[in-house]
């Protein structure tokens, strides 16, 4: 496999270090972007990296402007004379061009001058500058790689807001709480939801973080993987014809196996990290569950599995079929692998009409999770079976294709007894749930 050149290595490894800066929270931003600056100044030498940012967007708690390490504080000027943010474009100044922007101040010193706006949507957060007092023009690959940066910084100060403004929540509710008596089981209700929404936030920004370094090291792989692949079956091709050691025979056979491992891997990255809705469907979930279940039925019989179907009468939902059919195959054979000398799986649907939701229940008899392990089943990459029997991502897929369609996944497990995973997906609009209770009150 062809080694990555030392630039390569060094950008790679000062990408992951502000992944892993940006990736988690809680976090303090202010700590995070002097990081992040420091890191930047090392990409780009020797260019310096300064952060401009809008106390009134951010509810920052500065009494006016002012500058603390390489991050400035501004309030109404930064809109009103930064270039770069009325054209939410990047501006780039070298000496020959000249000119000067009312938040991002260069000298005569500084030759070289990047300003990039931190941009979400219609929020504006500030500018990121790159100075230099040499005239240093950026290759294109160095661009976007600052852009990239750049966004990665942008999404870091929006969760960083959100955090913020659910810390502020809670800390109110909380108060409110020790105030109040009367009010005390209302509050603790809305403090769990709280913690349980801080969580997903968690989550699912953890999940995104690694989707996009999982796409980056994916397209890295595969060349050469496929390389290594064309020049295996070169070699079978070769030894039909040519007899060979049966020892040398053996370790091709064992190289191809291990190089099937790597693609199986980098493909299911990529899946990984394109997880979007591209066609939605009135989509139903019983007969997609059916169809699915008549697809594995056999195979599972193989292992002493069989399945017990509860359908409930439930309206078509709005939906990607091919990957809610994904995720219900990625449940399915989870709870397959934890069943080892066989079993049933339990699969129920139901309709929640006060959460205007619909569930898949599905259910094993299996060896279970551990309660040491339950938060991190979602995360990328997290396994419990051996070494060689699953890349750790079927349940990080699955997740980001529910949280696509505006739903959820749920699991509860009891070690040694076994695991339900519940998958709640929102109806499609208020027809549907009407005809819900209209079945609903004619049963009963």
């Amino acid at each position: 496999m062809r080694a990555l050149p030392q630039t390569k290595k060094a950008q790679m490894a000062a990408l992951i270090k502000i992944n892993n800066i940006t990736g988690y929270l809680p976090l303090n931003l202010q700590e995070v972007l002097r990081t992040v600056g420091k890191e930047m100044e090392g990409l780009f030498q020797p260019y310096k990296a300064y952060f401009h940012l809008d106390c009134a967007e951010l509810s920052l708690n500065q009494t006016g402007n002012g500058f603390e390490d390489n991050i400035s504080y501004h309030h109404s000027d930064i809109r009103e004379n930064c270039r770069a943010i009325k054209e939410q474009l990047p501006v780039i100044v070298y000496d020959s061009q000249r000119e000067n922007c009312g938040v991002c101040k260069h000298t005569d010193q500084h030759q070289s001058h990047i300003c990039v706006p931190l941009v979400s949507g219609f929020q504006v957060f500030g500018t990121l500058s790159l100075k230099s007092c040499t005239r240093i023009e950026l290759e294109r690959e160095q661009l976007e790689l600052l852009l990239a940066i750049t966004n990665q910084t942008t999404a870091t100060i929006q969760r960083a807001r959100l955090f913020n403004r659910l810390e502020q929540e809670k800390e109110m509710l909380e108060k409110a709480n020790r105030d109040n008596e009367i009010l005390n089981q209302n509050l603790k209700n809305t403090i769990r939801q709280l913690k349980a929404a801080q969580h997903q936030l968690i989550l699912s920004e953890r999940l995104a973080a690694a989707g996009h370094l999982a796409a980056n090291f994916a397209h890295e792989i595969n060349n050469p993987t496929g390389n290594i692949l064309s020049r295996l079956e070169c070699l079978e091709l070769e030894a039909e014809e040519n007899p060979l050691p049966e020892t040398l025979r053996r370790d091709l056979a064992i190289i191809k196996k291990h190089v099937n491992r790597i693609a199986k891997i980098t493909h299911g990255l990529l899946v990984f990290s394109r997880q979007s809705l591209q066609q939605v469907v009135p989509v139903r979930i019983n007969e997609l569950i059916l169809e699915t279940v008549d697809w594995l039925e056999q195979q599972f019989s193989r292992k002493n599995i069989c399945f017990t179907v509860q359908l409930g009468d439930l309206p078509p939902i709005k939906g990607n079929q091919e990957q809610l059919h994904q995720v219900l195959v990625n449940l399915l054979t989870n709870a397959r692998d934890a069943m080892p000398k066989g079993g049933v799986i339990k699969i129920i649907t139901t309709v929640n009409t006060e959460k205007k939701e619909l569930v898949i229940d599905i259910c094993d008899r299996g060896s279970g999770i551990s309660a040491r392990h339950m938060d991190k089943i979602f995360d990328p990459f997290f396994t419990t079976k051996e070494a060689g029997k699953g890349t750790g991502l079927g349940l990080s897929i699955s997740y980001s294709i529910v949280q696509e369609h505006g739903g959820r996944i749920e699991a509860e497990s009891v070690e040694g007894v076994g695991t339900t995973f519940s998958i709640k997906l929102p109806l499609s609009d208020e027809g549907d749930l009407n005809d819900v209770r209209k079945k609903t009150d004619f049963n009963h």
